[in-house]
């Protein structure tokens, strides 16, 4: 950590000779003012005590001093570095105002701007007729015809922006409602795929729902559900199968590995209260075996065929 609080500074000349002598007088002054406490602290008549005195505390007072100033110095960068951004687009929306302002002063200094008036004179010869007049009369012209195309611009503009906000927000809503049924039509077919799974396994009711549920609040909330708070018995299926369920679960909604390494610890305890989490984790993806509940990415468009598997329905 570096404290620079009183750098000399390197420039030549005169900036150098004073910053000098400030750092002088502040030291100067620091020595005194030690001096004097010590003098309070010890005595005026003992003067070689006090000066060794003086020592110690000059070096305290003074490492105070500079920390204190490195303290408002880190709390100042804090407070800009914090706000950056923020000020960096109210600067640059300045400059951009001075931008625009400047351009629209040239333009309008253009349109004011007339040709210089010729003056005749009788002792020179006079030159040939220019055309001067015709682009005098098209700059004179030029000034009121952009003015009443911005002008008609701005209100066009002001007419369209009340119907373009509305429609906006027309459009941001459905998108809202699309998104949410979307979610929810996924959030159904991955609860019909988890009964479908467990149906032919001799689950109960009870034990169903639970499972369900403890689903439901996986995808939704990232939530896992208390050990506790569910009972549902050891079945024949493999700790594998548990594993592969919950991989396929979790492969839809992007899941982070450790957190269903938990969900399945809480909600199958039965399988699991002898096994670690961290060894959960690292196995819960499994494609070499026989299992019942297999590894699949796509459990969603592969929804038809498990239902006519388990409950013997015919795709259409």
């Amino acid at each position: 950590m570096e404290i620079d609080i009183f750098p000399v500074p390197s420039a030549k000349g005169v900036h150098r000779y004073i910053g000098t002598s400030f750092l002088g007088l502040i030291i100067i002054t620091y020595i005194v003012g030690a001096y004097k406490i010590a003098q309070r602290l010890i005595g005026e008549d003992k003067e070689l005590l006090c000066f060794l005195v003086t020592i110690p505390i000059f070096i305290g007072g003074y490492a105070v001093f500079v920390l204190l100033l490195h303290g408002i110095k880190q709390c100042l960068y804090a407070y800009f570095k914090s706000n950056r951004k923020e000020l960096n687009n109210r600067a640059d929306q300045e400059n951009m105002d001075a931008c625009i302002i400047k351009h629209l002063e040239d333009i309008q200094k253009k349109l004011e701007t007339k040709p210089a008036v010729e003056t005749p004179q009788c002792d020179v010869v006079p030159q040939p007729v220019q055309q001067e007049p015709k682009v005098s009369e098209a700059s004179k012209d030029l000034k009121p015809q952009i003015i009443s195309e911005l002008e008609e611009t701005l209100k066009n503009a002001q007419r369209d922006l009340a119907p373009f906000i509305q429609q906006l927000h027309i459009d941001r809503t459905q998108m809202a409602e699309a998104k949410e049924k979307q979610e929810k039509d996924k959030l159904d077919k991955i609860l019909r795929y988890t009964r479908l799974v467990f149906l032919p396994h001799g689950f109960s009711d009870e034990e169903l729902f639970q499972i369900e549920e403890a689903v439901k609040l996986l995808v939704q909330y990232n939530g896992i559900v208390n050990c506790v708070s569910v009972k549902i018995e050891k079945k024949k299926l493999k700790q594998t199968d548990l594993k592969n369920f919950a991989w396929n679960i979790g492969h839809q909604y992007n899941i982070d590995s450790e957190v269903l390494a938990m969900f399945v610890v809480n909600l199958f305890h039965s399988w699991f209260k002898n096994t670690e989490k961290g060894t959960i984790q690292k196995t819960l993806h499994n494609t070499t075996g026989t299992y019942s509940i297999k590894i699949d990415e796509n459990i969603l468009e592969h929804l038809p065929e498990l239902e006519e598997k388990v409950l013997g329905k015919k795709r259409k």
